[in-house]
């Protein structure tokens, strides 16, 4: 043990008055033991503590996964304008964007909000799309009968598309959203045959949708009605065509063609109440009502001997041959409803239910069937799916092949298609390093499959189907445009993908889907029924202001089938024949360059090797489309 020695001195002095002067003083040492103690430091708190207070964990309605395949697009269009749909707010109150594309494509769009506040929001926009495209008509000789156009055996198509709309929500405190939309859509374009130039037509579209979101505690629900009225115009045409046949003669198209009106009419509701954590019980339920006006058609090619300047189709002929057939008027409704009882976990989702159907009007008869989804996650880097039956029906309105492809469907009278099973899942597994991979399948059984069709018609007087044997000069006019019913379709599609992101630079995906391509089975998600689809698609970000995104789709062993009577017989099974489409193969580039927040430019070119195919039988596609321009935020 270690000693310390302190010496300590005392003096004192004292005055005295003897003569010896003597001074006194004494030293002392004193000895003691220090032990030295090690005390805990403690940090000293030189910055606020932050108390955060607990969250409480939100789960996002999930919806149905799907794959879709969609067929190669006729032109370029803008996107939509979704200026109110940001989730982020953006502090810019309209926005502007226009492009261009030779020969002739032009899009403008363009949004401006009127009203902007925390609870309120009321939003104006419009857009416009117009093309003029000139291309070689497929089949097409110069000469061969039935298959002539003038100007060299190409056709023109021409299309102006206006939209405008209106659109905002406001939201009551403690109480729900209300949120209202209301749109009107002016479509104009021609319809080429293989016989004709073709004839114009007009599309009349208005929709007006409202929509309440509220939550009272546990229970979270929503209410949304829509109405949509289509109008497809009139069409009256009669034209006569220069053909250089040996004996002199011409030949003269005929049409007439009545309007059609359909009125849908939607509502929904949608509940879900947290008995749990873990345990939601809820309720989906739709109805959907859609009536269609009754029509007349007229299809006539007449041949003779008129003069050039003739307009009289009336006089004497050599061959007349047509159709003439009645649309009744149609109408259905289905109401659908889907309890569930759905339970989740961390790594589980497991939604279990009932699916019941109930129809009105011409679409057939009442269904009940079970309806399950599960979600599996057991770690970030995989995942697992599937779902039995689960889908809402397609009513596969007039507006609804309209929107698919505008070439197709004006004489069909279609009903609802309604699922008798549908199997579906698949598998995600990653990401590792930036890179995963996709499965997925499907399987179901649908009761009526409406499909692009070719029917060739015998040769006959005007309303008369089966006076002949031999198949009609007039049919390859009767073909395009034509929807047919496929009974107790089969749906089937398969597919897998490959993504990789590397940072924010670049981001590649590759994808492959097969289908079957039978008569009665087939992906009822494509319209020209492809056999294969192979999709890349790689999107770079060299630098700050610049994206590239580079694409590649290949959609092989597309076609339809037909049907052609097969007489004589009145009794004898239809014949049905396949037509080829030609493989559609079409390189995509696109490129934006920003200047600033607000401004930037950009450009979209597609089918960059002017690759040839039809988008239906006998309308081709329109070669190289695209556009370039501007945006302005302000």
């Amino acid at each position: 043990m270690p000693s310390i020695i302190k010496p300590y001195t005392l003096l004192a002095a004292l005055v005295a008055l003897n003569a010896s002067g003597q001074s006194l003083s004494k030293e002392i040492t004193v000895d003691k033991d220090v032990v030295p103690q090690e005390r805990e430091a403690s940090r000293m708190v030189l910055t606020p503590k932050l108390v955060l207070p607990a969250i409480q964990q939100k789960s996002l309605r999930w919806s149905d996964r799907g794959v879709a395949a969609p067929v190669s697009p006729t032109v370029a269009t803008l996107p939509p304008a979704a200026y109110a749909s940001s989730i982020t707010p953006s502090p810019y109150r309209g926005y502007v964007m226009a492009g261009y594309f030779p020969a002739f494509q032009l899009g403008v769009s363009a949004g401006y909000k009127l009203i902007k506040t925390d609870n309120s929001d009321l939003n104006v926009w419009m857009q416009y799309d117009g093309s003029s495209v000139k291309r070689k008509a497929p089949f097409n000789s110069g000469k061969k009968i039935g298959y002539y156009l003038p100007d060299k055996g190409k056709t023109t198509y021409n299309t102006q598309d206006v939209g405008v709309g209106v659109g905002g929500s406001h939201t009551f405190a403690g109480v729900g959203t209300l949120s209202g939309r209301v749109a009107y859509d002016l479509s104009s374009f021609n319809l080429p045959t293989l016989i004709s130039k073709g004839f114009n037509q007009n599309v009349n579209r208005f929709d007006i949708d409202l929509g309440w979101q509220a939550q009272a505690g546990a229970f979270d629900y929503s209410v949304n009605l829509g109405y949509d009225y289509f109008h497809l115009s009139k069409v009256k045409d009669e034209s006569i065509t220069t053909n250089d046949f040996a004996d002199n003669t011409r030949r003269a198209t005929i049409l007439d063609l009545s309007s059609r009106n359909e009125k849908t009419l939607s509502a929904s509701f949608s509940g879900r109440y947290a008995i749990s954590e873990f345990w939601h019980v809820g309720a989906d339920i739709d109805f959907t009502d859609t009536d269609r006006s009754a029509g007349e058609n007229i299809f006539e090619v007449v041949s003779g001997t008129w003069p050039d300047d003739s307009e009289n189709f009336n006089g004497p002929y050599i061959s007349h041959e047509g159709l003439k057939y009645g649309l009744d008027d149609v109408g259905y409704n289905i109401t659908e409803m889907h309890p569930y009882l759905r339970w989740k976990n961390d790594n589980l989702i497991v939604k279990a239910g009932v699916g019941i159907q109930i129809a009105g009007g011409d679409c057939g008869s009442n269904r009940v069937r079970p309806d399950l989804r599960v979600d599996w996650t057991p770690s970030a880097s995989f995942a697992i799916w599937g779902q039995l039956n689960d889908r809402r029906v397609n009513m596969q309105t007039l507006g609804d092949l309209y929107d698919r492809n505008r070439y197709v469907g004006r004489d069909c009278n279609a009903g609802p298609m309604l699922d008798k099973l549908h199997v579906e899942g698949g598998i995600v597994i990653g990401p590792f390093a930036g890179a995963s991979i996709e499965l997925w399948g499907s399987y179901g059984r649908v009761s009526s499959y409406y499909t692009p069709a070719v029917i060739s018609l015998p040769q006959g007087n005007v309303g008369s189907l089966n006076s002949g044997v031999s198949e009609s000069l007039f049919s390859p006019y009767f073909t395009i445009g034509q929807y047919m019913v496929i009974d107790n379709f089969t749906d089937v599609s398969y597919g897998a993908a490959f993504n990789y992101d590397y940072r924010d630079i670049a981001s590649l995906r590759i994808s492959w889907e097969g289908a079957p391509q039978e008569f009665d089975r087939g992906n009822i998600n494509s319209l020209d029924r492809a056999r294969s689809v192979f999709a890349a698609t790689l999107g770079v970000h060299p630098i700050n202001p610049l994206d590239i995104s580079l694409g590649y789709t290949v959609r092989s062993g597309r076609c339809l089938y037909g049907i052609k009577p097969d007489y004589p017989g009145l009794f004898n099974p239809f014949e049905y024949r396949k037509y080829s489409l030609g493989t559609a193969a079409s390189l995509d580039l696109g490129a934006t360059w920003r200047f600033s927040d607000r401004f930037n430019v950009w450009g979209t070119v597609e089918n960059l090797l002017n690759r040839d195919w039809q988008i239906v039988y006998g309308i081709p596609n329109k070669g190289v489309t695209g556009l370039v321009g501007v945006s302005y935020r302000f």
